[in-house]
C-alpha cells in the first residue's frame, strides 16, 4: 500500500446514482435515438471485425465532426485540427498533463466543472482556483490576481456547469491575448445563442475549444473532441493514447453526425423551448431564485437545499445537489428531460412548496 500513499487524500469525482423514476440529475440528452437510426447503426456494427484494433486515427469520424461543426459555424476546420477524447473528460486530462511545466499552477474559476479540480490533483499539479461574483461572472480583479501566480492554463467553461451561464467573452480575450494557454470548454454550446470561441482556437497557438457529444443524445458512447489549429493539435495528438476511440464509437459517431443531424438538432430545438417553460414556472414558487441558462440544465438556490433533494427523491424525481459547492449553499441543478418529465419535477415542487 505504500505505492498508493499519494491516493489516499484525493476524492474521486462523484455522480448522483440514486435510483428515480424521472431522472434529471446529470445533463444528458433526455432523448435516445431513433429506431430508425439505431437499425442503421445495428446494420453497420454488425460489420466491425471485434477481434481487429480500430483505426488509430479515427479518420471517418473525424471528417464528420469537422463537417457537422463546419455547418454550425462555417468555418474551414479539417480533421487535422480535431483531437479526439474517450469524452471531454480524457481530453482535459490530457491537457492538464502536457500543457506547460507540471510544476506550474492550472488556474480556473469556482464554481466550475469539478474535473478540472480532479485532473490537477491525481496529476499533483498545482491549482489556482478563483472566485466568481454574486453572479457567476468573471471578473477582471480575480483574473489579474491570478495572473500574478503565473499559471500554465486557463480553463473555462463557457456555458458554466453547473452555473448555467456564458463567461463575459471579453475577460476572456483578456487572458488570451496575455499569452497564457486558454482552454475553453464549450459543453454546452449546443444549447446556447452566445458566441463561441471557434474562430480564435484557429487563430491562436494559445486556445483551443473542447467540445462533446454527451450532451446532445451520445453520454453512452463517451466522445469528445478538441479543436486546434492544425499546428497545436498536432503536438497534443502526440500525447493521446492510442486507440482511444473504440471501433464501435467510431462507426456510431459517424452515423449520427451524417445521418442524424435532423433528429439531434429538433431534439436541441425542444430542449432550449422545455428550459424556458421549466424555469418560468419554478420562478413563480416564492422563496426560489432561478439563475439565468444557456445550458441543458439550470440552478436554483432554495431555502433548504439538502431537504429539497430528499423530498424530490421520495416524489421520484432526482435533481443534483450542489450545496456542497463553493457559492453554492442550498443550491440544485436541474437537468432539462422530456415534457412529461419536467411536468412531474413542475409537479412535485408545488407539492413541496405547497405543503411546506
Amino acid at each position: 500500500m505504500r505505492y498508493l500513499e499519494r491516493l489516499k487524500n484525493l476524492k474521486a469525482y462523484k455522480t448522483e446514482t440514486t435510483p428515480c423514476k424521472v431522472k434529471l440529475s446529470s445533463n444528458e440528452s433526455p432523448f435516445d435515438l431513433s429506431d430508425k437510426l439505431k437499425e442503421r447503426i445495428s446494420q453497420e456494427i454488425k460489420k466491425i471485425n471485434f477481434q481487429r484494433y480500430p483505426d488509430p486515427h479515427a479518420t471517418r469520424l473525424k471528417e464528420a465532426i469537422a463537417n457537422f461543426v463546419n455547418s454550425e459555424e462555417n468555418l474551414n476546420i479539417t480533421s487535422e485540427n480535431l483531437v479526439l477524447g474517450n469524452g471531454s473528460d480524457e481530453l482535459i486530462h490530457l491537457l492538464i498533463t502536457v500543457i506547460g511545466d507540471l510544476k506550474n499552477p492550472v488556474a480556473y474559476p469556482v464554481p466550475t466543472f469539478p474535473m478540472y479540480q480532479v485532473s490537477s490533483d491525481v496529476v499533483g499539479r498545482p491549482k489556482v482556483e478563483f472566485e466568481l461574483d454574486e453572479n457567476f461572472q468573471l471578473t477582471k480583479e480575480e483574473i489579474d490576481q491570478t495572473l500574478s501566480k503565473n499559471p500554465d492554463a486557463f480553463f473555462f467553461a463557457s456555458p458554466n456547469n453547473p452555473t448555467g451561464n456564458s463567461f463575459n467573452k471579453s475577460l476572456i480575450e483578456y487572458v488570451i491575448d496575455k499569452g497564457v494557454f486558454t482552454v475553453i470548454d464549450e459543453a454546452y454550446i449546443h444549447f446556447s445563442d452566445k458566441e463561441s470561441f471557434l474562430k480564435e482556437a484557429l487563430q491562436y497557438d494559445n486556445v483551443v475549444v473542447l467540445r462533446t457529444m454527451s450532451k446532445v443524445g451520445l453520454a453512452s458512447i463517451r466522445l469528445g473532441y478538441l479543436i486546434a489549429k492544425k499546428e497545436v493539435a498536432q503536438e497534443i495528438n502526440k500525447a493521446r493514447l492510442p486507440f482511444n476511440i473504440t471501433y464501435p464509437t467510431q462507426v456510431i459517431g459517424e452515423i449520427v453526425l451524417t445521418e442524424g443531424l435532423d433528429e439531434l438538432n429538433q431534439q436541441i430545438k425542444v430542449v432550449k423551448e422545455e428550459r424556458i417553460r421549466v424555469m418560468s414556472e419554478v420562478s413563480k414558487i416564492k422563496d426560489i431564485k432561478v439563475y439565468p441558462s444557456d445550458a441543458n440544465f439550470f440552478l436554483m438556490k432554495v431555502p433548504n437545499g439538502d431537504l429539497l433533494h430528499k423530498q424530490l427523491i421520495e416524489k421520484g424525481v432526482l435533481v443534483r445537489n450542489m450545496s456542497h459547492l463553493p457559492k453554492l449553499e442550498n443550491c440544485l441543478r436541474v437537468s432539462i428531460g422530456k415534457k412529461e418529465e419536467n411536468d412531474e419535477f413542475i409537479k412535485a415542487m408545488f407539492e413541496i412548496f405547497k405543503n411546506g
